[in-house]
């Protein structure tokens, strides 16, 4: 009976130091993730002076992100989040040849909105990338969801992963440009706790304690 006392008392001294080393509870950190300057996306080919809307006439689309600063509630668990917000501005875009501009072809681009992204005092880059296809008459916008990374802060690890933006479209006939309503990029955040090394010592050390104790 002694022996069994002893380990639940060694037993009850390592509980309570682990209370001691393990935070009191979680606390609430700020994140901003950076945006990305507009970037114009005109067709490849010179419009010619007959085009419709003249040489110059065809500028083409533009598409930003917008700077977010937000905050994150460091509770173990899954939540959803804004980062940043999507900016487009559809122009008339020149898709025709050098010389006829009624032989159209639809259009491709790529829009790079990678960025970076400061949590705590953790700071990485995340990547990511659009979709913008322009045709005679709409245009569609579209973003990819992106790579998880990994930001630890304190003893937290918290992934973070960029989601897709879904399709978007937009068109018009005269009075260009047209500006578009903003749209919200989102992240899904995975926050983890982390004992921390000395913590985990405690532990080990506490369980052995316990053992020997046992074995006599």
């Amino acid at each position: 009976m002694r022996v069994r006392g002893q380990v639940a008392a060694h037993a009850a001294l390592v509980v309570a130091s682990l209370a001691l080393a393990w935070p009191a509870c979680a606390g609430v950190i700020s994140y901003t993730v950076n945006g990305v300057a507009a970037q114009q996306f005109p067709g490849p080919v010179t419009p010619p002076s007959n085009a419709p809307w003249g040489t110059n006439g065809y500028p083409g689309d533009t598409v930003a992100v917008q700077t977010y600063t937000g905050s994150l509630d460091l509770t173990p668990g899954t939540v959803t989040q804004k980062v940043n917000t999507l900016l487009w501005t559809v122009n008339y875009t020149y898709a025709g040849t050098a010389t006829d501009p009624n032989a159209w072809s639809d259009l491709n681009f790529t829009p790079d909105v990678s960025r970076s992204m400061t949590l705590g005092s953790d700071t990485h880059n995340l990547t990511q990338s659009g979709s913008l296809q322009v045709t005679w008459e709409t245009d569609y916008l579209s973003v990819d969801a992106g790579s998880t990374i990994s930001f630890y802060v304190d003893n937290y690890r918290i992934d973070v992963t960029l989601l897709a933006v879904p399709s978007a479209s937009a068109g018009g006939s005269g009075n260009a440009p047209w500006v578009q309503p903003g749209q919200d990029m989102m992240a899904q955040f995975t926050i983890v706790e982390i004992p921390e090394p000395a913590t985990m010592s405690l532990l080990a050390l506490g369980g052995l304690a316990i053992l020997r104790r046992g074995k006599k």
